[in-house]
């Protein structure tokens, strides 16, 4: 014995029957790509970069580093510029694409008591104080996952021409 069954039922199963499938298709690839682990911080061992800038023009003396994933890396930035110039300069990693983020949030919620950059800004990898002419500074911190990270300084009108970029292998 069939049994028929309405066209209004017919069409409420098929629905149900299409949402299914469309909910068990998105819990499939998506065409991302995973996000790249860091090493445990430590593994790639210690590196030393120094960076400077050229002189009292608002300059990198490098516009790239590089380092190992997993390794702690201690940089000093050195302010070259003439010692009786008011020149002041930074050194900021900042993740992919978000230089004219971490700028503009450096500008209007920054200071000089903050070196131009953002407080807790989630963007900013790791800093320098601002350095006057003649000094320098040195921080550590441990290397992001591989990848491209730039630098820049966020001094208000220099980020165009003190720009570079931290590799990560």
């Amino acid at each position: 014995m069939t049994k028929d069954i309405s066209r209004r039922r017919f069409f409420a199963l098929m629905g149900l029957s299409l949402a299914a499938g469309a909910a068990l298709a998105a819990c499939g690839d998506s065409g991302q790509q995973a996000q790249p682990t860091a090493p445990p911080a430590g593994s790639g061992g210690e590196v030393s970069l120094s960076l400077a800038s050229k002189g009292s023009t608002p300059f990198y003396d490098q516009e790239r580093l590089e380092a190992k994933a997993g390794s702690r890396i201690t940089l000093t930035f050195k302010n070259t510029a003439d010692p009786g110039s008011s020149r002041m300069f930074n050194w900021v990693l900042v993740k992919p694409n978000t230089q004219l983020r971490v700028v503009s949030d450096g500008q209007s919620e920054g200071s000089p008591e903050t070196s131009y950059v953002k407080p807790n800004d989630p963007n900013v990898i790791a800093y320098t104080r601002l350095v006057a002419a003649g000094e320098s500074d040195t921080i550590t911190f441990d290397a992001p996952p591989p990848g491209e990270y730039p630098f820049i300084c966020t001094f208000p009108g220099y980020y165009n021409t003190m720009n570079g970029v931290l590799v990560v292998r």
